[in-house]
């Protein structure tokens, strides 16, 4: 539109498509239109095509225009920050607290694309700074509800970004220093990688710890005289307790009848999910699953099953460390069942397995720009996979998607695509471009980022910004 105002429109064409940087940069989008000569399923990949418009829009506008002040760019920043925390507080309002599921805490785009823009939105508070105390307290504000909306999230991935954007900052700060603050410092970077990996090690033995007690024991009849059944074989955990064994099933049918309105067998006495629900709980809090045990159980335990709670444990935990139980869980049950359906880290192993394999097979030139679900779905066949239908996705890796779809020199040309501009562009110099980049770079790792309208219109916008909108001439953006 300023362009045609002032009459300029084709030059500004001009100054953007003999910009190498740009045209190297979109020849990502290209690379995607090229793959189109050798899909099976072209309105697929025109989608995609579609969803991978805001890298044209957003290169060739924001190199053909004068770079911004770096006030004005400071300005827009903060105003993205502080516009993601309404957002969220919104969510928050929406979804009806902080009770609710870490999916339903994010109303207007994915959860997993939420947690990248509130961990953009740290680093735009911690780049800009403030002198004044009252601002200190409100950034401080802002960064700590990102922090804790990250958490109600239940988002590994942000935490792992904002770890190791954190490290990346202390080890470069450390450089600056005087010998001994240096070594300090370095340290702490080198040892705090391997304290999480120790807290999720400590997670997993946690979960699998087995309690001393006559609970755990197979015994024969309940007090009430019905027989218990026992799973042995399946020696799944709540809380230090097996869960599948002592278990009277006729007896909680009958109690649970007179403490809640909720069946836990249906027409055909088939159990309800709220029957597993039941078990799981009671195995938490070190009980058999008989009479006995039901009658024990307080009417806020009732309503806690009722809200499908599965342990004594659940929501009294911070939501990451939930989060981590809940993903030690889905393995522990995909490798009694071998079927890892309805579990994300199981489903995206599943999915990865399957995209190495197709990868192998097509690493020349791929399968094309529309074809990588088609190539999926024939390969969960091949392999006998046990993803129910609803569930047999692609890689959910933007790495392997690319290397499946364009193949091994695809895969080359769109990392050096990405790298290039802003290497010629000099913005790794840069902090909020190294914290966008690692973002970035760690989103595609566990999932198709770019794939999605918001995953592409975040790395365009920030990209483009940041490596064609910021006047560098006074060292960059305003701090």
């Amino acid at each position: 539109t300023e362009g045609v105002v002032k009459g300029d429109l084709r030059g500004r064409f001009a100054r953007s498509f003999t910009n190498k940087t740009v045209l190297v940069f979109v020849s990502f989008l290209a690379l995607h239109l090229f793959g189109l000569l050798w899909t099976t399923d072209p309105d697929w990949g025109l989608d995609l095509v579609r969803i991978l418009a805001p890298l044209l829009v957003f290169a060739v506008v924001l190199s053909s225009v004068e770079p911004m002040d770096p006030h004005d760019l400071k300005k827009l920043l903060l105003l993205f920050a502080w516009a993601t925390v309404a957002s969220t507080i919104g969510c928050l309002f929406i979804a009806g607290g902080v009770g609710a599921d870490h999916r339903a805490l994010s109303c207007f785009i994915s959860h997993i694309r939420l947690a990248l823009l509130l961990c953009m939105s740290v680093f735009v508070f911690l780049h800009y700074w403030p002198r004044s105390i009252w601002m200190k307290l409100a950034y401080a504000v802002g960064i700590g509800w990102s922090l804790v909306y990250l958490d109600l999230l239940q988002s590994m991935s942000g935490v792992a970004i904002l770890l190791v954007v954190l490290l990346w900052y202390a080890w470069q700060r450390a450089g600056r220093s005087a010998a001994i603050a240096r070594i300090l410092i370095r340290s702490c970077a080198l040892v705090l990688p391997l304290i999480s990996l120790a807290y999720i090690g400590w997670c997993v033995r946690e979960h699998y710890r087995v309690v001393p007690s006559d609970v755990n024991e197979l015994h024969g009849t309940s007090a009430g005289g019905e027989g218990y059944y026992h799973v042995p074989h399946d020696l799944q955990l709540e809380n230090g307790y097996y869960v599948w064994r002592n278990i009277a099933d006729r007896e909680l049918e009958r109690g649970w009848a007179r403490r809640s309105a909720m069946p836990i067998m249906d027409t055909q006495q088939m159990p309800t999910a709220l029957h597993s629900t039941l078990i799981r709980y009671m195995s938490s809090i070190g009980s058999m699953k008989d009479s006995v045990g039901l009658a024990a159980l307080t009417d806020h335990d009732v309503r806690r099953i009722e809200q499908g709670m599965p342990s004594a444990t659940t929501g009294t935990r911070n939501a990451l460390r939930e989060r981590i139980d809940e993903l030690i869980f889905e393995m522990d049950r995909t490798q009694a069942t071998g079927d890892p359906s309805g579990y994300s880290l199981a489903m995206r192993l599943e999915f990865w397995r399957a995209g190495v394999s197709i990868a192998r097979e097509n690493w020349i030139h791929g399968v094309g720009t529309g074809d990588t679900q088609l190539a999926f779905d024939a390969q969960y066949d091949r392999m006998g996979s046990k993803l129910q239908p609803q569930w047999r996705l692609r890689a959910h890796n933007e790495y392997l998607t690319l290397l499946i779809s364009f193949g091994l020199p695809g895969l080359i040309w769109c990392l050096f695509s990405w790298w290039w501009p802003a290497r010629r562009a000099g913005v790794f110099q840069h902090p909020l471009f190294i914290a966008f980049a690692i973002t970035f770079a760690i989103s595609c790792l566990t999932d198709d980022t770019i794939e999605t309208q918001p995953g592409a219109t975040f790395f365009a916008f920030f990209y483009g910004l940041l490596v064609w909108g910021a006047d560098r001439s006074s060292g960059g953006p305003a701090r």
